[in-house]
């Protein structure tokens, strides 16, 4: 289902848009649940404090109607657009890694998307580290880039298993410039 920017079957479209024949889909993930924990515990707060009023709204005997009515407005303005633009954020985001490129996709709103390409050549190195004291099976997966998107560290946090996902694509990044170096009249590109 399409709406504005937002297309649910993303994976399938990324797929088809960015792999190209002979191209091999090494690794899809999405980011850790907790991610969308975290972004909603200030609306997580807002909705206890409404409940406490509604709560003391029914113990002091206030006019409850208009109580009621007044935390659902407060609810859907303050708490109910920003946990779904937490969740869009959270559910559509995703890492494609392929035998040739990477792909990072940021679906933030409705009406926001970018997708990031990265082609092997430009990722020059790739680091993971542990988040919330490794508590939790996700960490921070720093991109080091030659050149393109900046050319500097790209960060991406609560990656679920990030040291095994920083693993992969340095495998993979091995694997493509040992590749790219090898010519077809060499000995060991019959290897």
């Amino acid at each position: 289902m399409r709406f504005f920017a937002l297309d649910t079957r993303i994976a399938e479209k990324i797929r088809q848009r960015y792999c190209t024949e002979g191209e091999e889909e090494v690794l899809l993930t999405r980011y850790h649940w907790m991610s969308f924990l975290f972004r909603t515990v200030r609306e997580i707060c807002i909705t206890i404090a409404l409940f406490v009023v509604i709560f003391l709204a029914l113990e002091y005997e206030w006019p409850l109607y208009e109580i009621i009515g007044s935390a659902a407005a407060v609810w859907i303005v303050f708490v109910f657009f920003h946990v779904l633009r937490d969740y869009i954020d959270w559910r559509y985001d995703m890492i494609l890694l392929t035998t040739e490129k990477m792909v990072l996709v940021d679906q933030t709103s409705f009406i926001r998307h970018e997708e990031k390409p990265i082609h092997l050549e430009n990722v020059g190195g790739v680091s993971s580290s542990t988040q919330f004291l490794n508590l939790f099976p996700f960490g921070t997966l720093t991109l080091n880039l030659k050149e393109g998107l900046g050319g500097d560290a790209l960060t991406l946090r609560y990656v679920p298993h990030a040291e095994r996902v920083a693993s992969l694509i340095s495998d993979v990044v091995t694997k493509y410039q040992r590749k790219g170096h090898l010519k077809e009249g060499d000995p060991a590109a019959s290897l």
